[in-house]
């Protein structure tokens, strides 16, 4: 008996050392495929790495440094919407963001429109890419400079003419041969914002440009530099009977001088030309001076809609003076929807209760008009501190309208409205069905990511 017993305990010890060798094997084995798979990752073989990730067992893949490292793998093989629906599932897990991770999926949602067919859509991308203003968009930025469309390129310029280290970019100054005004223009207005006093001699031939509006941005950047000839150039300019060209200095003088641009400001209020009257009209938000609010009451009741839209929101922007008034009288008066949206906007950013607005805010929204939805959500975004609760309510039940555009303009003002609150909704738009929408939300991600840093 004493024997048997014994054969029985050795057995049970060389069955216990095997298990344990087989044990010590497959882990080894796991963690080595493991090991393999970042080495695949870094040396930039993903489709290979997704491949292995796919062949561990559940357990192994299980982990949450896999889990984050095969949503890194699908974002760099373009795979957004496989790497969100993994992102999704991550943080059910771990139950908070994780937002160094979110701001690479969203950013992927970006990037990938970049390259789309569409100009609309690369239009979208490079939007979303300038507004982000991170030195991370450099890269992406410079590469936009070499797109087939004058108005993309000169979305890129725009984005590196907000950065320092974009203003730097050879690539950048170079752009000022291109072929495009607004190219060139973007490029001037980002030298005019440099303390480089070497640009001087880069600015200083555009004077002559063929191109109006081109003259007008380097005489601005000249006078940014503090050249008396550009500021000279800029004010005559501002007078000139060419439309394009007094509306683009007007807008740089306002930027530039402020309340000292008042006369030019009230000769431009007259102007036959709307566009002109228009220019006006933003300037005088800028303005706040009796006077100011006297010739944006008129400019509210101009014959065109576009017009009456810009003194709308500058009569909201004028601080120190009661406001309201034309605005009350607009909101029932004007037959225009849009202009009335905008009438709105600027009541609730001089402080006029929201549920005072509540009727005419809830008219607009059944509108059938799609402008007109797109409209009210912007205008939305102008409400006061103390609106602002109502007004993100009111912005975030437009977010179920069916068309894309009304969807773009809900999460622009409610990033703007709620800052870092706007995340929940945000995330529902990288979900969204339309391209569009998806890349503006993740832009807004990426923008508030900035603000938080």
């Amino acid at each position: 008996m004493k024997c048997s017993s014994i054969r029985r305990s050795a057995i049970v010890i060389v069955i216990f050392i095997v298990l344990t060798s087989l044990a010590d094997a497959v882990n080894a084995g796991g963690a080595s495929s493991v090991q393999n798979i970042q080495t695949l990752f870094d040396q930039h073989e993903y489709q290979r790495a997704l491949e292995e990730l796919d062949k561990l067992d559940a357990n192994t893949a299980g982990a949450l440094e896999l889990r984050r490292l095969k949503i890194r793998t699908l974002l760099r093989l373009g795979k957004p919407k496989e790497a969100l629906a993994d992102y999704d599932r991550l943080i059910q897990i771990v139950k908070q963001e994780d937002h160094s991770l979110l701001q690479e999926v969203a950013l992927a949602f970006v990037v990938v429109l970049t390259k789309d067919m569409r100009e609309q859509m690369r239009g979208v991308a490079y939007t979303a890419l300038k507004d982000w203003q991170s030195s991370d968009a450099i890269p992406f930025l410079e590469d936009g400079l070499n797109d087939g469309s004058g108005l993309v390129r000169a979305l890129a310029a725009e984005g590196l003419a907000k950065l320092e280290q974009g203003r730097r970019s050879t690539r950048f100054r170079d752009a000022l041969d291109d072929q495009a005004a607004l190219v060139k223009e973007a490029v001037l207005k980002g030298l005019g914002r440099s303390h480089d006093a070497s640009h001087i001699g880069l600015i200083e031939p555009l004077l002559q440009d063929p191109e109006v509006r081109v003259r007008v941005a380097a005489a601005e950047a000249l006078c940014r530099h503090r050249r008396t000839q550009g500021c000279a150039l800029l004010e005559q300019s501002g007078k000139a009977p060419n439309p394009d060209e007094r509306g683009a200095a007007i807008r740089a003088l306002v930027d530039l001088q402020g309340a000292r641009v008042f006369p030019i400001l009230m000769d431009a209020s007259q102007h036959k030309q709307p566009s002109v009257r228009g220019v006006a009209a933003m300037g005088f938000g800028h303005v706040s001076q009796p006077e100011a609010l006297a010739v944006l009451s008129r400019l509210l009741r101009d014959p065109l809609p576009p017009v009456r839209v810009a003194a709308a929101v500058s009569l909201g922007q004028l601080q120190g003076l009661d406001a309201r008034p034309p605005l009350r009288k607009a909101i029932t008066e004007d037959r225009d929807a849009s202009v009335r949206a905008f009438v709105i906007g600027g009541l609730l950013e001089q402080g006029e209760r929201f549920d005072e607005l509540l009727p005419a805010i809830e008219a607009l929204s059944g509108t059938k008009e799609p402008a007109v939805r797109t409209a009210l959500a912007r205008a939305l975004a102008r409400a006061s501190e103390g609106n602002r609760s109502a007004a993100c309510s009111a912005v975030r039940a437009l977010f179920s309208d069916t068309m894309p555009r009304v969807r773009i303009a809900v999460l622009k003002s409610m990033a703007k409205l709620d800052g870092v609150g706007a995340l929940t909704i945000l995330k529902q738009g990288l979900h969204d069905e339309d391209d569009a929408v998806r890349a503006t939300a993740g832009g807004e991600l990426l923008r508030l990511a900035q603000v938080r840093e």
